[in-house]
């Protein structure tokens, strides 16, 4: 994925938070340090590490939403993270 010319990048603080337009963001300890990229959508930001989705951030409604990723050749026997 190619930087979109309305995208910015912010780095991202030592409590694991991004400050944007004056508003602090939960986006994740395990990225403290980290530069992400911020891509504008409609009303929403897109928050992405390297080249993955991480959260969606909506300002209007001040509402961070992690973006859980599903394999879709996996079965249900397989667990996940989650299920240990």
């Amino acid at each position: 994925m190619g930087i979109s010319k309305d995208a910015w990048v912010r780095k991202v603080d030592s409590e694991g938070k991004l400050k944007i337009k004056g508003q602090q963001w939960n986006i994740s300890k395990a990225l403290c340090g980290e530069w992400v990229q911020i891509v504008p959508v409609e009303r929403r930001l897109l928050v992405f590490y390297c080249q993955t989705l991480i959260r969606e951030l909506d300002p209007a409604l001040q509402r961070s939403t992690i973006v859980e990723r599903w394999r879709t050749d996996q079965g249900s026997s397989h667990k996940t993270v989650k299920d240990v």
